[in-house]
């Protein structure tokens, strides 16, 4: 029986683990201070260290944030734990990618990381992300891909789960949660400001877009005036 509290300690490192902001720090080191959360989309994910900063740092640190998500949960397992505190482990890395206290609970879109922990945990559910992210790639809908993938990932989880079914599709029921959380992030600011609530919403859930946030070049909206100071 494994005792709640070494459990809650895995679900704490891998909080912590997850919600290291590489992206951030590694721009900050080789660009001179380049802050990316003043760019674009304001993310400190790969895609936009890949379009502020250029694709030397972005292949480092798509892969360091896929082992962000990846490492945690396998490694739990490899120690004996349970599915279930793996699966709650994968979760708890992706939500300090979201939510990291290093950057005041403010961070990226988690998506590398969910990635890596969905690697560790369902074979099937990996092989499912990646069809579709290849499906937005060629298309040039990634945003929209990654929606999709991350909607369908349950079922095929659940699905293709053998007698853990029910736990993996739960932990990814609850990572799509969490993704989507973060895309709606500051909705409620950008509706007071710009109007047309719907329609944000529309835009962030497909799209991934927000105003004043354009794929390239620095940050016009009302946040980026408060990241100034």
């Amino acid at each position: 029986m494994i005792s709640p509290w070494v459990v809650a300690a895995w679900c704490l490192a891998a909080y912590l683990i997850g919600g290291l902001p590489v992206g951030w720090l590694l721009v900050r080191r080789k660009r001179y201070g380049l802050d990316l959360r003043k760019f674009g989309t304001g993310n400190i994910g790969t895609s936009n260290v890949y379009r502020h900063a250029g694709i030397d740092i972005a292949v480092i640190v798509g892969p360091l944030q896929f082992a962000q998500g990846f490492a945690p949960p396998l490694a739990s397992r490899l120690v004996g734990l349970p599915f279930s505190a793996s699966m709650l482990i994968g979760v708890c890395a992706v939500a300090g990618n979201g939510w990291p206290v290093y950057m005041r609970f403010n961070g990226g879109r988690g998506v590398a990381v969910a990635t890596g922990a969905v690697a560790a945990l369902s074979i099937a559910g990996l092989i499912a992300l990646l069809m579709c992210f290849a499906w937005g790639a060629i298309r040039g809908r990634i945003a929209m891909a990654v929606l999709l993938g991350y909607v369908l990932l349950p079922i095929v989880a659940f699905g293709f789960g053998g007698r853990d079914g029910w736990i993996v599709g739960s932990g990814c029921l609850a990572i799509l949660v969490l993704l989507l959380l973060r895309r709606l992030e500051g909705l409620p600011r950008d509706a007071r400001v710009y109007g047309h609530f719907w329609r944000r919403v529309y835009q962030r859930l497909v799209f991934d877009e927000r105003p004043g946030r354009p794929l390239m070049g620095p940050r016009t909206d009302q946040g980026a005036d408060t990241m100034r100071h």
